[in-house]
């Protein structure tokens, strides 16, 4: 078993963030499971592995929320670690490390990040240096985070903006498709008429649920309407997921199938042959699977739910083999790993079914930060990087489906389970931030030439939904500063 300690100072007026969601990542950045335990002025994290590794926690930095940061990779050692000064060099090493490749390929340095760069050296230096004056080195420790993750946004902005110009260059319009995923019946939605002008792409809503709400009794008239409005104004369709391993998303009566693996697995065939084989050679691209092997759900482990995905799979293959299939990953940092028994992890799990020869044609990547489960924790926009280049060893195109609030208010049409967490937001979200947010993730998503699609969950705010105010219209129907920026962007860079 492996240790490791870490003196811990509160950074500031905030507090101490929740230090038991802290996970430990080694080589292949799959986090391992976590005992923490806290006492004053301490943190005792306990794992199988006694090897080195890297431990990342939501941790306070002013401007910034409490983003997840990681340490550089540490040893086991009797001594603790000061955990603010580790945080510090882990996020420094990682950013000076980054700038040096892309400036290697050709990133021509903003002007303003050496000047953050050297700030954040000066300020860990004096907190690697005052190991007598606690409160002082996390004093000097935010310091140096505060710069290094600024120093990452404008690094990860300005490497967005010099690749999208690249890619541009002679007046090409990028491939990549936008989108937006469709809720409800479109003739009576207000988001009818003006959705078009800011996309190419849309996502036909199919989730078990809804199609099959009573056992062997299949309702196709609002994925029939929508693919036709989808199909009169030339956008590219895809659809799904048909299964989705959240309890929402699946018919109540398959709850009565509870734990019998055999008889679900039937079930799932015959849900994914009927709805495959009525669109086919209409939905170019079948998200089949949506968070599999995530959580215990319907009584089935994670070997149980992978099954199940290769079976979908399988079955989706037969019933239309030129359709492309995409299994849709939640959580993609898999920070739920430090304290779950399920052990294989979203790239793990993405990597075995490439290789089962299953007919996966891509991954799906769920980015919904700020949000409580489903959604993940916060990160910030040079890690969103980094993750995308990580799932790009697959060799798969990449789905990217991003979302965020515009509000912390109650959201009646959401799902009730599913709340903004506010201590993870620098501030209370608004439409303004929403707006920034989606600005600087959609525009880093298509940067990458292996994304195939960026998408956005939710249509508008007005319809039931998952996560709340993540739509790109209100209630009243009238788009957010969101969707105006999402059309610009449309405009300028894709056909």
């Amino acid at each position: 078993m492996g240790v490791l300690k870490f003196r811990i100072t509160p950074p500031g007026p905030h507090g101490l963030p929740d230090l038991r969601k802290a996970y430990v990542t080694g080589l292949d950045r799959t986090p391992e499971r976590l005992s923490v335990d806290l006492r004053p002025g301490l943190m005792i994290c306990q794992r199988e592995s006694p090897e080195s590794g890297r431990l990342s926690v939501p941790w306070r930095v002013d401007g910034f929320g409490t983003p997840v940061l990681a340490t550089a990779t540490l040893a086991e050692r009797a001594e603790p670690y000061d955990l603010a000064v580790e945080l510090a060099r882990g996020e420094l090493n990682d950013v000076r490390n980054q700038a040096a490749d892309w400036v290697q390929m050709g990133l021509k340095a903003p002007p303003e990040l050496e000047p953050l760069l050297a700030e954040a050296r000066r300020a860990f230096a004096k907190a690697a240096t005052a190991r007598d004056a606690p409160a002082a080195a996390v004093a000097r420790a935010q310091e140096s985070l505060h710069a290094t993750l600024c120093a990452g946004r404008v690094l990860a902005v300005a490497y967005t903006k010099q690749v999208l110009a690249r890619r541009q260059e002679g007046g090409a319009r990028l491939p990549t498709l936008v989108g937006c995923g469709l809720q409800g019946a479109p003739k009576s939605a207000s988001w009818s008429t003006k959705l078009p002008e800011a996309i190419n792409s849309a996502r036909v809503h199919c989730t078990w649920a809804d199609l099959e709400p009573a056992e062997g009794q299949f309702r196709w008239e609002v994925p029939d309407e929508q693919l036709s409005w989808c199909r009169k104004r030339r956008l590219s369709v895809s659809a799904g997921p048909l299964l989705e391993f959240r309890p929402a998303a699946l018919p109540d009566w398959l709850w009565l199938w509870e734990g019998d693996f055999e008889s679900i697995s039937g079930l799932v065939a015959d849900v994914i042959h009927q709805a495959v084989t009525r669109f086919k050679g209409k939905v170019a691209c079948w998200h089949v699977v949506g968070r599999p092997a995530s959580g215990e759900i319907l009584g089935l482990g994670e070997d149980e739910q992978i099954r199940l995905t290769a079976k979908a799979l399988q079955v989706a293959h037969q019933a239309d083999p030129q359709a492309q299939l995409v299994v849709d990953l939640d959580r993609p940092w898999a920070e739920w790993m430090g304290s779950s028994p399920f052990r294989l992890g979203p790239l793990h799990l993405a990597d075995s079914l490439a290789r089962a020869d299953l007919g996966l044609a891509g991954v799906g990547l769920e980015i919904a930060p700020g949000y409580t489960s489903p959604g993940g924790h916060m990160r910030n926009l040079f890690d969103f990087s980094r993750l995308l280049d990580l799932f790009a060893l697959l060799n798969l195109p990449l789905h990217i489906n991003l979302v965020a609030p515009s509000s912390d208010a109650e959201d009646p049409r959401a799902d009730k389970d599913v709340r903004v967490d506010l201590t993870q937001w620098p501030t209370a979200p608004n439409e303004a931030t929403q707006r920034e947010w989606a600005e600087e993730w959609f525009a880093m998503a298509v940067a990458k030439p292996f994304v195939k699609s960026v998408t956005w969950l939710q249509t508008g705010d007005a319809q039931p939904h998952l996560f709340p105010h993540g739509g790109l219209f209100r209630v009243d129907g009238l788009p957010k500063p969101a969707f105006s920026w999402l059309k610009s962007f449309r405009q300028n860079y894709l056909p």
